[in-house]
């Protein structure tokens, strides 16, 4: 009884052979209404572009702190926080302009991707434009801040190095009239030593040692004056130079990669839907032969 209920595979195959016409022309008409559907279908580019957050400082280490993390700019774009300002820029009906933007983060990397399918690449190209244009002036004001701060400490430095240097010539001025006095009076003193036919003054000597010694200290604290004016001189010109350059690095938003097309559409996949069109014609025909066949 049980050899009698078990389907033989040669009678699967048999009912297969016999509707295999049906089966095929089954398939390939499936095959053929997706293709004809795919190709009647409007074609949709990707437009695309890359943009990488823009720097608002440099730490002590020397890295560039960013104005914006990609992931927080991907959560602002994922929002559609700028829709409507694009839609106003561009005076675009939301019904005729699909901004359906994609973002990606790339691996080890600081960038975003952002892309946007549009069977008008143009208008695909201008939304991304417009985008790119929103978030630039969003930290604009962020970077004009940041760049105004700096300017202010670099002329902070600029005035204290313009008293230094004042500072320091007259520094150097003390110090030559007083190298100049000592060394008038060292010659002086010499010329008393030197007098012949009478013993120096002792008290004339006393003088004039007393003044030269009083010369010299005083010539070594203008000295150390001196040191301690350039050592803070050139602290000030490092400090102005470090702001200088984390000035020249502060720059806004930048685009990495200008928004451009696809050379080819990404949808409609038409060799995919004609494929899967023939695979499912092929089961549900051969699902209907047996049903057929049973019935």
């Amino acid at each position: 009884m049980e050899e009698e209920d078990t389907i033989e595979l040669i009678d699967l195959l048999r009912v297969v052979w016999k509707w295999k016409w049906f089966i095929i022309a089954f398939s390939v008409v499936c095959a053929v209404g997706a293709g004809i559907i795919s190709f009647s279908m409007p074609e949709i580019y990707e437009v695309s572009m890359i943009i990488e957050p823009g720097v608002i400082d440099i730490n002590p280490n020397g890295q560039f702190i960013y104005l914006d993390s990609p992931s927080n700019i991907e959560s602002k774009i994922d929002s559609q926080a700028y829709n409507r300002r694009i839609f106003e820029r561009l005076h675009e009906d939301p019904r005729e302009l699909d901004l359906e933007f994609k973002t990606t983060l790339p691996k080890d990397s600081n960038t975003l991707k952002v892309s946007l399918e549009a069977n008008d690449t143009k208008a695909g190209v201008r939304a991304l434009s417009a985008l790119f244009n929103e978030l630039k002036n969003e930290y604009s004001h962020y970077v004009e801040s940041r760049k105004s701060e700096l300017d202010q400490g670099i002329a902070m430095n600029e005035r204290q190095l313009d008293v230094g240097v004042g500072e320091k010539k007259y520094l150097e001025n003390e110090i030559d009239i007083v190298k100049a006095n000592t060394d008038r009076i060292i010659e002086e003193r010499n010329m008393l030593l030197k007098k012949e036919g009478s013993s120096p003054d002792k008290l004339s000597l006393l003088i004039y040692t007393n003044i030269i010694q009083q010369n010299m200290v005083h010539s070594n604290d203008l000295n150390e004056r001196l040191s301690r004016l350039m050592t803070e001189i050139e602290k000030t010109r490092s400090e102005a130079d470090v702001l200088q350059i984390k000035k020249e690095s502060i720059e806004n938003i930048r685009l990495i990669q200008e928004p451009e097309s696809s050379i080819y559409p990404v949808k409609p996949k038409k060799k995919l839907n004609i494929a899967l069109a023939f695979v499912v014609g092929l089961f549900v025909s051969v699902f209907l032969a047996f049903f057929i066949e049973y019935v």
